[in-house]
């Protein structure tokens, strides 16, 4: 029977992480979770000199009070009911602790994607010197939880395309994969003004296959916001984290990398290379997307006489093939989306511990979900991903 695997769960950070984990002679660039006078903690950057976001300890399935609940206090001039070093859990960061969740739940291996990694990149993103600073920070502390994860906890890396020199990413991606570390995170969307496709990036996504390491794409604020909208359309929001303008919109950004990276040939290039792209709900936007790009490589070859990139398949084929979705109950069907589509690059996430994720990832998953064949229920919750993490 196919072990049970988790694509999206999440790894807190403890407040001094990055400070600890950071090279000695850069830990001035380090982030911080630190306390305001009303004991409200925030990811800080001291180098540059400014807070990034308020640092709440969430409670999965809670409506988001533990998010919104406590930034209203903050606005009300309340102190904190939550002191982020003292009560943040233990099973939130530290790996026995979650293994024995796992235990609990009946999930035999998980993804750890890191947690606060999510959001600082846009608010630092100004200094590559300080982003790389704390990616590299953080793939010491994944390759050392790694090693204590048993073959159960699989941590993801945290890298950048930016900067041109590929040198730092292939030296990141050689120390991940030599501990044993396969997938790793960053932002999708134009790197540096530059498309995903773009040939300054070619040589990347070679050594993604080279090193074992398979890109990671997640509901993330790096250099651009996860809609990949200007700024400008929300900069009335008093809160920049997540604007009311760009909730309706936050798939847009993840739908435009994949169909650059389809359509411009960067999957055709690299058959090997497969992404995994979790907590986007692709239930609600992989069917229209596939159509969207195989209608869209004929109407531009009527209109223009020849193709961009001469594709040997459907543009749908490659996303089926290469690209490995999440998809959540409570967004539609799964059944119906299984019956229509097949399940072949489908797989089961919990969201755990976040706001929105799911108390008791598994059982509440599959109440949400309801009765689904047998092969399709041993690919969604575990067959998918496996084959991504155990591949030879």
């Amino acid at each position: 029977m196919t072990p049970v695997l988790d694509c999206d769960q999440h790894l807190f950070e403890p407040a001094d992480t990055w400070l600890k984990y950071c090279d000695p002679h850069k830990r001035d660039l380090a982030m911080t979770i630190e306390p305001d006078e009303l004991g409200y903690w925030w990811l800080t950057n001291r180098f540059l000199g400014r807070r990034v976001t308020y640092a709440w300890i969430s409670v999965p399935e809670d409506g988001f009070e533990s998010m919104g609940g406590a930034r209203k206090r903050h606005y009300d001039g309340l102190p904190s009911e939550i002191d982020y070093q003292r009560d943040l859990p233990l099973d939130y960061w530290e790996p026995a602790a979650r293994i024995r969740r796992l235990d609990e739940w009946g999930i035999d291996e998980t993804l750890l994607i890191p947690n606060w990694t999510l959001i600082w990149e846009r608010g630092v993103g100004d200094s590559l010197d300080v982003c790389r600073a704390n990616m590299e920070a953080w793939n010491r502390w994944a390759v050392e939880l790694q090693q204590q994860g048993r073959g159960r906890l699989h941590l993801v890396g945290h890298v950048t395309l930016r900067g041109g020199d590929l040198s730092w990413l292939e030296e990141q991606l050689r120390l991940l994969s030599k501990a044993g570390v396969r997938a790793a995170t960053f932002t999708y969307g134009l790197v540096d003004g530059r498309r995903m496709s773009h040939p300054d990036h070619e040589r990347a996504w070679s050594m993604f296959v080279e090193y074992g390491v398979m890109p990671v794409f997640h509901v993330v604020d790096g250099e651009q916001r996860a809609s990949g909208l200007p700024h400008e359309w929300f900069e009335n929001d008093f809160d920049p984290f997540v604007p009311v303008v760009e909730i309706p919109f936050m798939n847009i950004g993840i739908q435009l990398s994949l169909a650059d990276l389809v359509l411009n040939g960067v999957l055709e290039r690299h058959p090997k290379l497969r992404f995994c792209c979790v907590e986007f709900s692709a239930n609600t936007w992989l069917p229209n997307l596939k159509a969207g790009i195989d209608r869209a490589i004929g109407q531009h070859r009527l209109l223009n006489g020849r193709d961009l990139y001469p594709l040997q398949r459907k543009p749908s084929e490659y996303l089926d093939a290469q690209v490995m979705c999440a998809v959540d109950p409570r967004h539609g069907d799964i059944a119906g989306y299984i019956a229509e589509h097949g399940a072949e690059n489908l797989m089961f996430g919990g969201d755990w511990p976040h706001c929105e994720g799911y108390f008791k990832p598994l059982e509440n998953y599959r109440k949400q979900t309801g009765p689904l064949p047998s092969a399709a229920s041993e690919t969604l919750y575990g067959g998918t991903l496996h084959s991504l993490l155990h591949a030879a």
